[in-house]
Parts: C-alpha cells; sequence; structure tokens
C-alpha cells in the first residue's frame, strides 16, 4: 500500500472526490523551522558539536573497486606471490584467508571478481584495486586497498524531542566501529522511526561524517543531523464514497489512527503510524468483507499536512460493492463424515449475509473435527465462487486429511519461577497420545488462563521430527510476570468516609501456583477495621482436589443502626466435576459480637432479635461454580454460574445460629462491537430460620451501594423502619430481608486504552423482601448510572454517580460511589 502525502494546497476538500495520485516521497520540512531547545539534549552532545564545528567534513561515497586490465594480461599464468597494500589496521593474513586465488594456481578473471566480491563484503573499505605485473615464471598480483575509517566519536544534532541516550539505544553503529554508509543509513531509518512513534511524523534524519584532526585521518566523528520539528497529530479522517456505513462507524474500525482528542496529551489517540494505520486499513477490509461487501476496495489513502506542519488530514476513498450472500455451502475431498454432520459444525448458512469471521471460525472447528480423530495436519479449503447475478457466495471446504499423527515430546520453555508441573497438570494432552485439536486448543487456554504469564505470550509450537513425519512436538513457550504485589493506599469512599489499605499477595507462591495474601483495610470516619490471611492452593499434594483456609477479623458499621464485631475462619476443598466446574466444602466458624447501637430511639429495634445476632456461628457451605470467563479481571467474554447452599446450626457441629441460605448467580459478558462490552449479573437468594429461630441480622439480605443497587447508599434498598437520628431527624433503619433479587447491566468502553481508564453505564434493578416475591406483582426498585474506571497501580478504581428511577422519601436524587475493587 502506498500513502500518498501531498502539500497544504493539494488536500482534498471534504466531500470531493479523491485523485488517483501516485506515490509520493515524504514531505521535506523547511530549514526555516527552529523548534525550541529541549534541556534533555545531554551535555555531551552540545559540548561535542561545539567541539567539531570546525572540523572538517569527510564526502561520502560508495565503495569504489577496479580490476586492472593487466590482470587479463596476465590470465592463465601461475600466481607467482600476492602482495597487499594499504593495510594500516587490518591483519593480512585475516585478507588471505578470503582469497581463492593462491600463490601456485592460476590467474583467473572470475576468480578474481569473487575475491573482490569476498573483500567487499567485508565491510572495511572504501577502494579495492586488483593489478598484476609480471615475476619469474609467472605474476605478481598486487591488492591496493584504502581501509575505512574508524567511528571515535557518535554525536547527535539537532535531536530537541528525544533524549541523546534514547537515541543511543537505538542506533546499532557503536562507537570504535568501521565506518560502513550501509549501516548508518539502516540507523537513520531506525531513528526516523522512534521519532514516528512519538507521533513527530515529519522529523527528518541525515548524517555527515567529519574529520575532527587532520593528523589522524583515519578516524571521524559520524554525526546524526535532526530537524524533528513539532509533533504532528491527526486533526480529522475523512471516508468518500461511504453509502452502507458512516463516517463514525469506520473510524471506530481504525483503533490505531485515531483524530486527536481531549485525552492526547495521555494516550496515542492523534498520533499517526504508518504501519499501525496500514494494519487498521486491513481491520477496515475485514470490517466490510464481515458485512457481506465481498468485493469491497479502497483507493491509496491521501495524508495531507496542513500549512503550520502541525496536523494531519486523512482521505480515504472507498469502493464498498454490493452485499453479498451465502448461496450453497458444500463440501468434498477425504470426508470422513457425512454432509449433514459437517454441516452441524458450521455458523455461516445459506441466506445470511456472507461474513469473513464465521466463514475463518467454521474452518476452524471444521479442521477440529478431523485433527480429534488424530488427523494433525488436516487442510480445509474454503473454494468460493462469487455470483454477481444472484449477489450470492457458493462455498466448498475441500478436505485434505493428512495422515495420523501422535503428540511427540511437550516442553515447557521460558518459565524461570514457575515449575514445570504447574503449566503441565494444565494440560489436556500426553506425549504418546493420538493427537487430538479440542484437547490441544483447552490445554492453552488453560495454561493462558493461570494468570503467571503475559497475555498473548503464552505459544503452543508445534514441530515434526525429520525423520517421523506422525509425530508432532510441542513447544510451551511462556513468558512470565510479576505475580506479587504490594499495595499500599489510601483514599475516600462516598459510603465510608476516609479509608486506608494494605494488602501484600503473591499467586504463585514459590513458583508452585499457589496463592497466599495478607490483607488489612481501615476507614476513620467510622472506625471499620478488617485484616484477612488466606492461603489457596489448586493441587493438594498433587492431587485434583484443591484448598485453603482464611482467617479474619473485622468490624462493621452499619448506617444508623450498630457496629460488629467478628472473628472467624474458614477452611474449604474443591474437586473438578465437569469441564471448567468445580464443586466446593467449606466450613465456617466465627463468633459475632454487636458492641455499640447507633440509635438514640432503642424502640425502633423492637422488630430486631439482637440476641440472634451474637454468638457463634457454624456453618456448611456446598457450592458449585462453573467458570467460563476469557480473564478473571478483566473480563470481555465468557460466562459464570454458581450455586450455594450455606446450613448453620448443623448437628455436632455446635453454634448458636441456626439458618439455611441458598444463593444462584449468573453472569454474562460479551464484546460487542470493538471494545465496547456488555455485562450482566442476576442473582437470587433466600434465607429461612430453623428450629424456630429468624435469620440473624448480619445474615439477612441487603442492598444498595457500589457493589449492586449504584443509584442507592448502602443497604437503602428494601424493608427499613423510620426512626429519629442524633440531630433529630426522622432517617430510615434498614432491616434486610429474607429474600434478595437484583439484576445489574452495563456497557463498559476504554477511553484511554494506554491508561487503563474506561467509560460505563449502567441500569440496576432488584429489591429486598421479607416474604417470597410474588413474580406477578413484583415491586422493583432501579436505577441508572455512569462512571470512570480506572486499573491504576493500587487495584482497580471505581467512580460512579448513580440516580434512582423510582426515588422513595429519604432516598438521594444522586449517589456517588467510589470503590477500590473490580466489577463483577
Amino acid at each position: 500500500m502506498a500513502l500518498n502525502i501531498v502539500s497544504p494546497s493539494a488536500r482534498a476538500a471534504p466531500g470531493a472526490a479523491t485523485p488517483r495520485a501516485s506515490s509520493l516521497p515524504r514531505p521535506v520540512t523547511t530549514p526555516s523551522m527552529n523548534p525550541v531547545a529541549n534541556p534533555a539534549l545531554s551535555s555531551r552532545t552540545k559540548a561535542s558539536a561545539k567541539k567539531s564545528k570546525k572540523a572538517k567534513t569527510v564526502p561520502v561515497k560508495e565503495t569504489t573497486i577496479k580490476i586492472d586490465d593487466s590482470v587479463e594480461g596476465f590470465s592463465g599464468q601461475p600466481v607467482r606471490s600476492i602482495e597487499i597494500r594499504g593495510l594500516k589496521r587490518i591483519e593480512k593474513d585475516a585478507i588471505l584467508s578470503k582469497l581463492l586465488t593462491k600463490a601456485g594456481v592460476a590467474i583467473d578473471r572470475e576468480t578474481i571478481r569473487s575475491d573482490v566480491q569476498a573483500l567487499f563484503n567485508m565491510g572495511y573499505f572504501d577502494d579495492i584495486t586488483v593489478e598484476a605485473e609480471a615475476e619469474t615464471t609467472g605474476a605478481k598480483v598486487i591488492l591496493i586497498l584504502r581501509e575505512r575509517p574508524i567511528i571515535t566519536e557518535i554525536e547527535f544534532e539537532g535531536n530537541e524531542r528525544l533524549s541523546t541516550s534514547d537515541l543511543q539505544a537505538v542506533v546499532k553503529v557503536k562507537q570504535w566501529s568501521i565506518l560502513d554508509v550501509n549501516k548508518v543509513k539502516e540507523d537513520i531509518a531506525l531513528i526516523t522511526k522512534s521519532y514516528e512513534d512519538k507521533g513527530y511524523y515529519l522529523a527528518k534524519v541525515t548524517f555527515e561524517v567529519v574529520q575532527p584532526n587532520p593528523k589522524k585521518p583515519d578516524e571521524v566523528t559520524l554525526r546524526y543531523k535532526i530537524n524533528d520539528f513539532d509533533k504532528v497529530q491527526i486533526k480529522k479522517i475523512t471516508f468518500l464514497n461511504n453509502h452502507a456505513f458512516t463516517d463514525t462507524q469506520l473510524k471506530a474500525m481504525l483503533p490505531e489512527t485515531r483524530e486527536g482528542g481531549l485525552f492526547s496529551f495521555i494516550s496515542s489517540s492523534g498520533s499517526f503510524k504508518e504501519n499501525a494505520f496500514k494494519n487498521d486499513l486491513q481491520r477496515l477490509t475485514y470490517w466490510y468483507l464481515d458485512n457481506g461487501y465481498v468485493k469491497f476496495k479502497y483507493e491509496s489513502p491521501i495524508v495531507s499536512v496542513s500549512d503550520d506542519k502541525k496536523w494531519l488530514y486523512i482521505t480515504i476513498y472507498v469502493e464498498e460493492g454490493e452485499k453479498y450472500q451465502v448461496g450453497n455451502i458444500d463440501f468434498s475431498g477425504d470426508l470422513l463424515f457425512s454432509r449433514e454432520e459437517l454441516g452441524v459444525e458450521t455458523q455461516m448458512l445459506a441466506g445470511q449475509n456472507f461474513s469473513i469471521s464465521k466463514r475463518n471460525t467454521d474452518i476452524q472447528k471444521l479442521q477440529e473435527k478431523y485433527q480429534d480423530l488424530g488427523y494433525a495436519f488436516v487442510n480445509v479449503i474454503p473454494n468460493m465462487q462469487i455470483k454477481d447475478d444472484t449477489k450470492t457466495v457458493d462455498i466448498d471446504y475441500h478436505f485434505e486429511k493428512g495422515s495420523l499423527a501422535y503428540f511427540g515430546e511437550i516442553n515447557v520453555v521460558g518459565n524461570s519461577k514457575t515449575h514445570d508441573k504447574v503449566v503441565r497438570r494444565e494440560l489436556k494432552i500426553k506425549e504418546g497420545e493420538l493427537y487430538n485439536g479440542t484437547r490441544f486448543r483447552q490445554s492453552k487456554e488453560n495454561v493462558e488462563r493461570l494468570g503467571f504469564f503475559q497475555p498473548n505470550e503464552v505459544l503452543f509450537n508445534t514441530s515434526t521430527p525429520k525423520d517421523r513425519t506422525d509425530i508432532v512436538n510441542v513447544e510451551i513457550q511462556v513468558k512470565e510476570r510479576p505475580t506479587g504485589t504490594i499495595t499500599l493506599g489510601a483514599g475516600y469512599g462516598s459510603a465510608k468516609g476516609l479509608f486506608f489499605q494494605t494488602q501484600v499477595s503473591e499467586s504463585n507462591f514459590m513458583g508452585k501456583g499457589q496463592t497466599i495474601s495478607l490483607s488489612t483495610n481501615i476507614t476513620k470516619e467510622n472506625n471499620d477495621k478488617s485484616v484477612n490471611i488466606g492461603f489457596t492452593d489448586p493441587y493438594i499434594f498433587d492431587t485434583n482436589w484443591s484448598g485453603g483456609a482464611d482467617l479474619y477479623y473485622t468490624t462493621f458499621f452499619i448506617p444508623e443502626k450498630y457496629t460488629t464485631r467478628k472473628v472467624g475462619g474458614d477452611l474449604r476443598f474443591g474437586y473438578p466435576v465437569a469441564e471448567y466446574t468445580n464443586a466446593y466444602l467449606t466450613y465456617k466458624r466465627e463468633k459475632l459480637r454487636i458492641e455499640t447501637i447507633d440509635i438514640p430511639n432503642p424502640d425502633a429495634l423492637d422488630y430486631v432479635d439482637i440476641a440472634q445476632d451474637t454468638g457463634v456461628l457454624s456453618s456448611v457451605v456446598w457450592s458449585l461454580i462453573r467458570d467460563k470467563r476469557n480473564n478473571r479481571f478483566e473480563t470481555s467474554g465468557g460466562s459464570y454460574q454458581s450455586v450455594s447452599l450455606e446450613t448453620a446450626g448443623v448437628a455436632g457441629l455446635g453454634g448458636d445460629k441456626s439458618f439455611t441460605k441458598i444463593i444462584a448467580n449468573n453472569r454474562y459478558y460479551n464484546r460487542l462491537v470493538g471494545d465496547l462490552v456488555f455485562r450482566n449479573s442476576t442473582e437470587y437468594g433466600e434465607a429461612h430460620g430453623q428450629n424456630g429461630n429468624v435469620v440473624p441480622p448480619s445474615e439477612r439480605f441487603y442492598l444498595g451501594g457500589p457493589n449492586n443497587m449504584k443509584g442507592f447508599n448502602f443497604y437503602r434498598v428494601g424493608p427499613s423502619r423510620p426512626h429519629l437520628d442524633a440531630g433529630n431527624n426522622l432517617v430510615q433503619n434498614p432491616l434486610g430481608g429474607n429474600y434478595e433479587f437484583y439484576s445489574l447491566f452495563e456497557l463498559e468502553h476504554p477511553i484511554v486504552r494506554e491508561a487503563g481508564l474506561k467509560f460505563v453505564v449502567f441500569y440496576d434493578v432488584g429489591n429486598i423482601f421479607t416474604k417470597r416475591p410474588d413474580l406477578g406483582n413484583l415491586e422493583l426498585r432501579q436505577d441508572v448510572g455512569f462512571g470512570f474506571r480506572w486499573f491504576s497501580p493500587i487495584g482497580p478504581l471505581r467512580f460512579e454517580w448513580g440516580f434512582p428511577l423510582n426515588k422513595k422519601p429519604g432516598d438521594d436524587a444522586n449517589v456517588f460511589q467510589f470503590f477500590i475493587g473490580p466489577p463483577f
């Protein structure tokens, strides 16, 4: 693809037809532009430039090669000796070792040419001349060489935008190396790219060679001369001749080439990078192909520069063509399944709009179906026939099954900390087994899901030994990421005021895949405190059993109610019962005490039996969890389901409380288009007292706050009882309930990808009930809102504003929530 870069006067006006321009060179900036000096320019560079100011500039020329006619005159005569002239630093033996011409061998012009080429390839000489002269019973071959000078200094002049140390790290030519013009030109390309990556697209880089000391002609200074100008930003992207999609829709397909905006100073938006732009144009083509425009194409884009050389204008002329649908779908070649069985695997059906992504997915599924039988090298070729008369595309999937194959050696590389077994126990494949495509894919997904390695840096490379074409060796290449974190933080939460937190955690303890953590949280205003210590081993004694334990101490203030003090711990075990599904058994024991009553009117508590909330809790929790999320922290696809049953007061386990609690949760995640992510979390719960006891207040359900109904303050959704607070104001005392239901919906999109800043809009619906809700007459509270989320070094920060849709007396018109922690 050629970029057409034109002057401002030649820029196409919006709406005008795009000229059929040929590829033009990069714009040449005028010498009159004088950038402001940058203090980052090192003093050494300035001093060197000053010292070399009066140095003699040495002209740089290409290497000259000459084979004198005298060589031809002695053709066929024996070489009696070889004389080398002009050597100063290079040893004679180093030259003789490169020559095919030897003493005693007949002179041959073609051999001489090969010798000259070998000397040229050494890169040490500016001039190479070969002569011959008579000698007794033969001839003498004379090599006259002029060595290239040594680079004693490397300078950068005019680098106002990038520091000298940055440029020194980029260039490959180093001090005391032999001057090689071709390598210098390669460095100029690297320097230019460094400027382009920073947004200085008009930077111009040249070089000169100077001789600082006439008495030492073989020592030179290499000086890179840079005119970097100001940073150029994309002002406007214009599409011409697009009818099926708007400019806004098409710009969304260019994620790496964006117009400058409000957050350009902390992101790459507005910066123009040619390679990134080429990648975006491929995404644009894919978008059209994915929507049925199989004949889409675009003209060479025109990139024009403003008069002040601060802005770029990009114009893209497209030819969309017409939308095509899928015609007939057939299968041919080595068919191991019936056409009906193969047809079940395809997403794209006859009559649908053609989609390149669905076609590629179908190819992968069809290949995997054969690979599951051991045909590792199956090739599925989509032969497509475009029919312009019916605007359809017929597809014939042609199978070349190849031969059966088996897994050979499986090796893990790149894991300096993580033990091999931590990776291997996630594998569904084994050495010596028949190849299986599904298990191969699942193995890679399992290793990625560990979270111990850099995203997109888990590679399953396959190879076949030369003597065993039926063997597939697998090399699992990983790049480890930091798994330990130390967090010290402070902030202000809307519900709890000023808070402080510390956390130390390691999710790959000693490289064994175990998790250990210690965290503390303190809020100043309400004197809330918590200390948590936890340990988890996902494979106890290298078995499929998982286990862990937690110890915790908390004091928690319930607004307008009371403060609780809780000390306890739990012991848990888990076992996989199906793919992505684990069953867990947890024993929990804790002691809770109510410390202060924050209600001036004690009569407000006559509905609540405080005695039921004081004492020892001893419970057993059975749970089942199915987790198919693609990422546990920034989820953009997949689903998560859980159901748990907690029973307190089990015979033989002691405890002062007796109740059962059932909670079911379902979460769904989907990337809709581009980086726009949809999320939903729906939960239903029931709690019932046992043996004539009511459900203790601390075990009831409450809604409101940053983790569920974000348009309401903490615990403001559900049953309540009015009372007077310390200021003699009428407030609502949350009572909690035995039944809960809520469903959360949100759309999230990054606004500054590099900074981890995202924008979210949400809608929440739910309520708390004292009796089982009547599905035909549900009274649900609702809220909407928006917010910003920042994945900061201390953890995910959430800033959200919620607005109740069916506000009741005592509800705020809007609620600001600040919270540290990921969304659902």
